[in-house]
């Protein structure tokens, strides 16, 4: 189920959105981030002192391996023509998740929400990248609010100089990860939410505040 909000990070369809949770929310994500990064940039190579941490990338290394496949993605993506305004993105966005991500094997079920975000505009001199965050969560009635979230990262790279009727690019990344994927060269798997949820949770009962 999406949930889609211009204006909020995160809003849930029968909740009114809490400020101060989201604020406090940010602040936990935030810090998960730099930890993640210092992670990355001080453990480049495996530490052989750090078993968990060793065992863990090597999970994130498998599934990043495992989603990578080749095909025709059954979205037909706009044409810069097309593409009017951030809100194509979101709706695009929004079919390919509940035709390919949610009808695949392995894909998610109905229990994991997301909302759809436009974060910004970037421009360049040849081309327009717009920029999206799909957050997923499982809320529930005793935490309608998670402490953890998987956000997911879109860009849409709109060309100045192509002619209108090309095709736009697409490409998306998972936090926690490097790669970068493409639909039609993408093989969903709802274990991998779940996966950097339980990270994630890690990370932050290991911060000391």
């Amino acid at each position: 189920m999406a949930v889609t909000n211009l204006h909020l990070p995160v809003a849930h369809q029968s909740e009114e959105y809490d400020i101060f949770a989201h604020e406090a929310h940010r602040i936990i994500d935030q810090l998960v981030s730099q930890s993640l990064t210092h992670v990355n940039d001080t453990n480049e190579i495996s530490d052989p002192n750090n078993e968990e941490y060793n065992i863990q990338r090597g999970r994130f290394i498998v599934l990043e391996n495992e989603t990578k496949t080749q095909g025709q993605t059954s979205i037909r993506w706009p044409t810069i023509a097309e593409f009017a305004d951030e809100k194509v993105g979101i709706e695009k966005i929004n079919e390919y998740i509940e035709k390919e991500w949610k009808t695949a094997p392995g894909g998610h079920d109905d229990s994991w929400l997301y909302a759809i975000d436009f974060l910004e505009r970037k421009t360049l001199e040849f081309n327009y990248l717009y920029i999206y965050r799909v957050r997923y969560s499982i809320p529930t009635r005793r935490q309608p609010i998670p402490r953890q979230t998987v956000s997911v990262y879109f860009t849409i790279d709109v060309s100045k100089i192509k002619p209108k009727n090309t095709i736009v690019h697409v490409s998306f990344v998972f936090e926690t990860m490097r790669v970068v994927y493409h639909p039609g060269e993408f093989r969903f798997r709802q274990n991998w939410l779940e996966d950097i949820i339980l990270f994630k949770e890690k990370m932050a009962n290991d911060i000391n505040f």
